[in-house]
């Protein structure tokens, strides 16, 4: 097979797309949301920050009073009603997590001191027990609650209009916070954004995204899962290596009954697969590109669950189109 990717034009690309990321993405994403006075000010907690000199501010603006934000946030755990972010996401590492949609009872008790689980104890047999969990340092009742897994603050602006403002401190260490621009703090983004907004249309009481544009992105994924399960039988060997994204796919529907995290696994894992069966050492420079997609589909999207379905639904759905004007082309009888 030939493949028109070099790796040199790859390593430019992506060369390209880092300095692309730390001059433009980088700062945008990490006081997202935020305006400069409100990045500057004193907000309740920061004297919990022992003297940090560095750290972020998110911030959105929620059309509800605090009083209907307040419950949803207070909420919020593994065990209770998740945290309203990509479930699919979290759930592929068997966080076994769950956004709920209604406000209960039951879970708008907080104290000082309280756990909040971020993912099932048990999670990888209990490896990252200690990790899988915060605690309440602070907490005003309608106004400021930390750790919940993050400290957030509530500014009333009128009535009918709140802006939720998040903060987290930044490491003092240089290399460190080089280190956690390029690995964690991207993917920390793409879930605290998805929080906010998740936040934001459940106090709202209106969808992030319309009904009928889940149902696309559904079909979108469910044709990249039929395409991808027919290339591993018909590739040599590929029957054997589905055994291994098939076998996770089935790991994560077994611990978190979530489908959406399971076909998004079995791609993930899919694709490289196939890619190092066929191609061998030639496959990462087109694997680079599209890792590179990825990210920043995930970055840039309110909701990269329905971005990235559509976009992998299109693939599938072109071949599928330009099958059936083969077939119809091949039929046609001839003209006289």
């Amino acid at each position: 097979m030939n493949i028109s990717i070099r790796p040199r034009d790859a390593l430019v690309i992506l060369c390209l797309a880092l300095c692309v990321y730390l001059a433009f993405l980088y700062p945008w994403f990490m006081n997202w949301g935020a305006t400069p006075s409100e990045q500057a000010m004193q907000l309740p907690g920061d004297e919990l920050m022992h003297g940090a000199t560095h750290y972020f501010t998110r911030a959105i603006t929620i059309n509800a009073s605090a009083s209907r934000v307040w419950p949803w946030i207070l909420q919020m755990g593994q065990e209770r009603g998740g945290f309203y972010s990509n479930t699919w996401l979290e759930n592929l590492t068997g966080a076994d997590i769950h956004n709920a949609i209604a406000v209960y009872p039951q879970w708008q008790h907080r104290e000082l001191g309280d756990w909040v689980r971020l993912a099932r104890p048990n999670l990888l047999w209990g490896a990252f027990a200690n990790f899988s969990r915060t605690r309440i340092v602070a907490l005003e009742p309608g106004r400021l609650i930390a750790d919940i897994p993050t400290r957030f603050v509530l500014q009333p602006i009128d009535a009918n209009t709140t802006r939720l403002l998040l903060r987290e401190p930044l490491p003092s260490s240089t290399q460190t916070r080089a280190v956690l621009a390029v690995t964690w703090n991207p993917a920390h983004f793409v879930m605290e954004q998805r929080m906010l907004r998740g936040i934001k249309e459940r106090a709202e009481g209106i969808p992030l995204v319309p009904l009928w544009l889940i149902w696309v992105a559904r079909i979108g994924w469910l044709l990249a899962f039929s395409l991808f399960a027919q290339l591993f039988v018909s590739v040599p060997h590929g029957r054997l290596w589905t055994l291994v994204p098939f076998t996770l796919g089935v790991l994560i529907v077994w611990f978190t009954r979530d489908w959406n995290a399971a076909i998004a696994v079995f791609l993930a894992v899919g694709i490289t697969l196939i890619g190092f069966v066929t191609l061998g050492r030639h496959w990462w420079p087109p694997y680079l590109i599209i890792a590179i997609v990825v990210v920043n589909v995930l970055l840039l999207a309110p909701d990269p669950y329905i971005a990235i379905g559509i976009l992998v639904g299109l693939f599938p759905f072109a071949l599928l189109c330009l099958m059936f004007a083969v077939g119809v082309r091949q039929h046609r009888p001839a003209a006289r």
